[in-house]
């Protein structure tokens, strides 16, 4: 059987199933936008074709044999199959916008970095970055994940703990080879540094007998980001929060300038507003990030602890 001889009798089973789900050759004529007529003779070709009597004709319409109604039950079933088929294939390949609230550091030195190994994972989804300064603050509102600081058990949220705040020094392995560990001689050393309130986490970290402005050289700068590009680059030592420096200290990019760290006991996580509706795949992309940030913990043999 040919594409050219399959046409014909696609288009009469099509005016078969009209008629057959409607009762009426004249509803099915409406369907197809001909006559009447038309639709009858489409039929009696069909009859013909199959050898076997499809409607019982009466005066006041028309209704289906036995074998037309057998006919019927089969072609409607492959129809609705046809009709899941379609969706799910339409589902499988539509793109899907999501929209990230990121800070402007995590998305740079960790997510960036990872888009590659993120699009095998999720090749039909569509990133929106939405960056901002820290992980403060409520998201807006047309965003569809997160990064902030919240309480475990804030209901504003669906929340899925992301990485433990936890604070070091760090620096490029050049830097390290060239002045050696922070704590063995802090003046010997530049500061990159962002505010004050990263100030008194050096001061935590150094725990200087004299003023943080003695020690050392220190450079200021607006965006932590850049900071810490400073630091890989070899230009001083920088505060690393391990949410946004474990991909770089994976690959030997940045390493401790000491041992000293903080924890703040705080959890960096991820969060979906519950105010907007969630995708579907929204839980499925928070499961992926959260498994590569706890292998990246682990290769650095920090153990996250709620």
């Amino acid at each position: 059987m040919t594409l050219r001889s399959v046409a014909p009798l696609a288009r009469t089973l099509f005016i078969f199933e009209a008629a057959a789900r409607t009762g009426s050759f004249s509803a099915a004529a409406r369907e197809f936008n001909v006559t009447q007529p038309s639709v009858s003779r489409s039929v009696g070709q069909l009859e013909d074709r199959l050898g076997v009597r499809l409607f019982q004709r009466t005066p006041t319409g028309v209704t289906l044999t036995p074998e037309g109604d057998e006919i019927f039950a089969v072609l409607r079933d492959s129809l609705e199959a046809i009709d899941r088929t379609v969706d799910a294939v339409r589902q499988r390949v539509a793109k899907t916008r999501v929209t990230l609230s990121f800070s402007s550091s995590f998305a740079t030195h960790w997510l960036v970095p990872r888009l590659r190994a993120f699009k095998v994972a999720f090749p039909n989804v569509e990133l929106r970055l939405d960056l901002v300064q820290g992980m403060l603050g409520q998201p807006p509102s047309d965003v569809d994940i997160a990064t902030r600081v919240v309480e475990a058990d804030d209901p504003r949220y669906h929340i899925w703990p992301f990485a433990p705040e936890i604070i070091m020094p760090v620096c490029s392995p050049a830097y390290l080879a060239e002045r050696g560990p922070l704590d063995a001689d802090p003046h010997r050393h530049v500061f990159l540094n962002l505010n004050d309130e990263h100030k008194a986490h050096w001061n935590r970290l150094l725990n200087p007998r004299e003023r943080l402005e003695g020690i050392g050289t220190w450079d200021l700068f607006s965006d932590y980001s850049v900071a810490l590009q400073a630091a890989q680059n070899g230009e001083g030592i920088a505060l690393g929060w391990v949410s946004v420096v474990s991909r770089a200290l994976c690959e030997g990019l940045l390493v401790r300038a000491c041992a000293s760290e903080i924890c703040t006991g705080r959890w960096h996580s991820l969060i979906a507003p519950k105010t907007r509706p969630l995708q579907p795949v929204v839980p499925a992309i928070c499961e992926w990030l959260v498994a590569v940030m706890r292998d990246d913990l682990k290769r650095i043999n920090v153990e996250p602890a709620l």
